[in-house]
């Protein structure tokens, strides 16, 4: 049995989506996997955006070493994934924003990963029902990620064990934190507007928005982007091939039907493999060059690309395309019992990067440091007992309500997985 986890922060240095504590939390939750959980540091991956000694954590780089670390599993072995930075919801053409939007987590290059990417990323385990799988992600828009029933949380099942009491440790809590009047908040929601920016500024100053949004990332990261991008881009170039004025032989009606009609089939499924990854260390600039345009320095978190010839607007297709946020069929999502996620908040609030008294040094994520505080009192209270899924958020939920913070993490798994130990298997 081998315990794997890889650890991703983005502070996103030197850009307008800039945090502070993601780091942070990422040696946070290493103390915390080695400390209490039995990992070990060779088999921990660690990638943040502030060191270029580390592997970078660009969208590419994270599918890679997730894919590694689900391929490489066998029966018995424990994996978790935790993700600390800024979350994003990408709505669809039409750009409403009630109901048609599918959420991402952001990398520090901007090449989005969605829920739909991580469904095709984890899809193996399901012929692998002895590994245990856990995804936490410290940031905004993180529910559904994983597409699982919520579990709401109230308070611990009838017969189980209460969280941990928190009066001990909470006076330490609040002094980590600063006073009230010295606490320094940002969210960690990246506005899609903001994204948009940071795509158009790649692209040379192309106006990039919610109808174009899903070609541009296509023309920027090319086959490293995401799989559900891919699939869109890929048939949405053999559709534009075939209408009037492209080139001849492109077989007429009968083709174009059957291009809408695999359009139709891919983006309702999502669940193309994504390509294979040929160097997991490799810079931004491959991005560039995927799309066939040119790399800058001025920030190197952030691939920039020279504008496709054309409008890359992407064109009305006079079909009704699946919304941002459709899910595949029932049998086609991951089994209930594949996966187990704690996300930062509910789906209607943020998650909060906190920086104490204004100390950069000191800055870290709400959520990745209750987690820590919930352990260490639950250890040093019960030391060689393991917490549940279910009493750790609700410890968690307690911890932040009493310290003033608004958001509330919530734990979305089958109910079986709720009231296993928290990574370690019963």
């Amino acid at each position: 049995m081998v315990k794997r986890a890889v650890l991703c922060g983005c502070n996103y240095p030197g850009t307008n989506a800039e945090l502070r504590g993601c780091i942070n939390d990422v040696w946070t939750m290493k103390e915390v996997l080695t400390k209490y959980l039995g990992f070990t540091e060779e088999n921990i991956t660690v990638l943040i955006d502030t060191d270029k000694s580390y592997m970078q954590p660009t969208g590419k780089n994270m599918k890679a070493k997730l894919s590694e670390m689900v391929a490489a599993a066998a029966d018995g072995d424990e994996l978790f994934l935790h993700f600390s930075g800024h979350g994003t919801q990408i709505p669809s053409a039409d750009g409403d924003e009630k109901d048609n939007k599918d959420e991402a987590i952001c990398p520090c290059d901007m090449n989005v990963i969605t829920d739909d990417d991580l469904r095709v990323l984890l899809k193996p385990l399901e012929a692998k029902p002895g590994v245990k799988f856990t995804f936490v992600a410290d940031c905004c828009h993180s529910g559904t990620l994983l597409d699982h029933e919520t579990v709401q949380i109230s308070g611990p099942k009838p017969g189980s064990a209460p969280p941990p009491a928190l009066d001990g440790v909470l006076g330490a809590f609040l002094t980590a934190l600063g006073d009230q009047s010295g606490r320094d908040l940002k969210n960690r929601a990246l506005p899609f507007t903001d994204l948009c920016s940071v795509l158009s500024s790649m692209l040379g100053g192309v106006q990039v928005d919610a109808r174009s949004v899903r070609s541009n990332l296509g023309t920027i990261f090319g086959a490293d982007s995401s799989a559900k991008i891919q699939t869109f881009v890929g048939l949405l170039n053999q559709f534009t091939n075939q209408q009037p004025g492209a080139k001849a032989g492109t077989g007429g009606q009968a083709s174009t039907a059957a291009a809408v009609g695999g359009l139709l089939s891919c983006l309702m499924s999502c669940l193309q493999p994504p390509p294979a990854p040929a160097d997991a260390n490799s810079a931004p600039a491959a991005h560039a060059a995927a799309a066939g345009g040119t790399t800058t320095q001025s920030n190197p978190n952030y691939a920039a690309a020279a504008p496709a010839a054309g409008n890359l607007a992407e064109p009305d297709l006079k079909i009704n395309l699946p919304p941002a946020g459709a899910k595949p069929p029932a049998d086609q999502r991951l089994g209930d019992d594949v996966g187990i996620l704690i996300t930062g908040c509910q789906s209607n609030e943020t998650s909060a990067d906190a920086c104490p008294s204004g100390d950069p040094s000191k800055a870290h994520g709400a959520l990745s440091n209750a987690i820590r505080t919930v352990l260490d009192a639950h250890y040093t209270q019960t030391p060689g007992q393991h917490i549940t899924y279910r009493n750790l958020v609700v410890g968690v939920r307690e911890l932040l309500g009493k310290t003033g913070f608004t958001q509330n993490p919530c734990l979305e798994c089958s109910d079986k997985n709720a009231d296993t130990p928290f990574i370690v298997k019963g």
